[in-house]
């Protein structure tokens, strides 16, 4: 029989449609043949099962449903553990929640049907497994993952100025973010809680003593200890304190700061520790991806680095949690790499895993991308990829040679995706205090509506970069729609909608007016008298999210929709 060792380790429908959309093709997309081994280090072996209905152990039944997968089983003497082991009533809530974001947990079941080969076994013999697996029809893919940890996405370089908060330009306007515009409106990320999965950070650096920094995993004593401190760097970004020296974070009123680190004292597990991090997350949270991996060809000395989703099981994790409402904000990586390649184009057909990707840009009002960041359709905007001054390292300041006084100027996708983090956590803690939820389709779509288009060579694409004055402004319109009461019962669709949209309502309120607007509060439509269940072309509207209004009977009633 087989044998197991179960790892004990630890809307409103308007703008979601995309999300359900993008999750059918990505499942019915073929998975298989995208193994590789990475380098001649130690892999694992993980199989993604197909998830029976009622089947509660899912390598169970099928090693007792199909006899030529028991004599496998059984010939290789193979040894199956499931790759995390979920809490029931914390799955069952991220299935709920998946319901209510997205209409299908679909992508949530999927992380039921994870499990690892546990053999000790030769690389060569890990591959042949690998093929072997999914000539199984029930076997989704195989993969093949090393046990080498990955270096986190920073970059070296040297800073150029002895100023602290003044020098956290990023925080101001153009080109920084306009971060303080949100802190003027008394934004500071109350009430949101923020995981971050790499290495881990120090809790005793000046900047992050507060309890509610932790490292939720015991750190394995082989980490590098710059990789503690590029997760302290990341966490300084977003929360260091807010006092009279060092450095202040974007949003240093979030509740917490919770890192899961890879590698850990029962060794190197990235995928485990996303799973943790998901399993300690609700709707509404956010999870940092500080993190990259090997892309097309990649070697030791030329890694290719690329989103850390590029590996299946990943990209399944991701999906899973942004499914049900969690915010995943994750660096594209320093590869240089054109996701737009066919070499990445299995990647690619995997559809959209809802994670907000970020790219490196320019420190400047250019908003460039730089050489070393990967770039493509797939990233969405762009955070400073350099000069961000921040907790850690030393190599800016180094107080009294004390590490706990270190601070650095901190670059490349590492430094960018805690700056957008930030953006995203102002934009829910604000949404928060109105008692909504934003999902992370609202969130991405702000932020790409609203910021400030990418310069230099935009056909290296990275998106653009944010801007918290108009992504605010645009929230706050975004709320008074979302939250009034129907004064007019009236129904948009399509929404998501193409090339044409209809509105209907009782003829009570025949005598109307209809108006269109887009994201900055311009006029794009207007008509009167508008007959109930006619065609508004929108065929010459941007991409975007737009805010319907209708005016009748001296009664007001707006609607949310999105032209894609």
């Amino acid at each position: 029989m087989v044998t197991f060792f179960i790892k004990f380790n630890m809307r409103k429908k308007i703008l979601l449609i995309l999300v359900v959309i993008a999750g059918f093709n990505s499942y019915a997309q073929n998975r298989k043949g995208q193994f590789k081994l990475l380098n001649q280090e130690k892999h694992q072996l993980l199989v993604s099962f197909e998830v029976p209905e009622q089947a509660q152990e899912i390598i169970d039944y099928y090693y007792e449903n199909n006899k030529e997968f028991k004599n496998f089983v059984d010939t290789n003497k193979l040894q199956i553990e499931v790759a995390f082991q979920w809490n029931d009533e914390h799955f069952n809530k991220l299935r709920e929640d998946a319901i209510r974001y997205s209409e299908s947990d679909e992508a949530v079941l999927v992380l039921k049907g994870l499990y690892v080969v546990n053999n000790d076994l030769p690389n060569n013999e890990l591959y042949k497994l690998a093929e072997q697996l999914e000539g199984f029809s029930f076997v989704r893919y195989a993969e093949l993952n090393s046990l080498t940890p990955i270096a986190p996405p920073s970059v070296d370089i040297p800073p150029t100025t002895p100023n602290y908060f003044q020098n956290q330009t990023y925080i101001q306007a153009n080109p920084g973010v306009n971060m303080q515009y949100a802190w003027n409106q008394g934004v500071f990320g109350q009430g949101i809680r923020v995981r971050d999965v790499e290495y881990g950070m120090s809790v005793t650096h000046e900047e992050l003593t507060d309890p509610k920094f932790s490292n939720q995993l015991p750190i394995s004593s082989l980490v590098n200890l710059s990789w503690l401190d590029h997760g302290t760097a990341t966490a300084g970004v977003v929360a260091a304190h807010n006092g009279t020296y060092g450095v202040t974070g974007m949003q240093h009123g979030i509740s917490e700061f919770k890192v899961f680190p890879e590698y850990t004292t029962s060794g190197y597990d990235r995928l485990f520790a996303i799973n943790s991090a998901i399993s300690a997350s609700v709707a509404g949270d956010v999870i940092l991806y500080e993190m990259q991996t090997g892309g097309v060809n990649s070697t030791t000395n030329s890694p290719n680095y690329v989103p850390a989703e590029y590996v299946n099981s990943i990209w399944d994790a991701t999906k899973a949690a942004t499914t049900a409402g969690i915010h995943i904000v994750a660096a594209a990586g320093n590869g240089g790499q054109n996701l737009d390649s066919t070499a990445y184009s299995s990647y690619m057909n995997r559809g959209d895993s809802g994670a907000l990707m970020v790219g490196a840009g320019s420190n400047n009002t250019t908003h460039s991308r730089l050489n070393f960041s990967t770039y493509g359709q797939r990233v969405n905007v762009q955070g400073w990829g350099m000069g961000v001054l921040t907790s850690g390292y030393g190599d800016y300041a180094m107080l009294a040679n004390d590490p706990n006084q270190s601070y650095t100027m901190f670059s490349g996708t590492s430094s960018a995706t805690p700056v957008v983090a930030s953006c995203v956590i102002a934009l829910l803690s604000r949404a928060k205090a109105s008692n909504y939820d934003l999902s992370p389709t609202e969130i991405r779509t702000i932020l790409t509506t609203t910021g400030i288009a990418q310069g230099g060579n935009t056909s290296t694409h990275i998106g653009p970069f944010p801007n918290m004055q108009a992504a605010f402004t645009f929230l706050d319109n975004y709320l008074l729609s979302t939250n009034k009461v129907d004064a007019i019962p009236m129904n948009v669709f399509p929404n998501p909608a193409s090339n044409e949209l209809f509105v209907t309502f009782p003829t009570d309120y025949s005598t109307n007016e209809i108006s269109i607007y887009d994201a900055v509060g311009r006029q794009v439509y207007y008509q009167k008298n508008y007959i109930s269940n006619s065609s508004i072309n929108v065929s010459s509207f941007k991409s975007g999210m737009y805010i319907l209004k209708m005016k009748s009977n001296n009664a007001e009633q707006s609607k949310k929709i999105v032209i894609k």
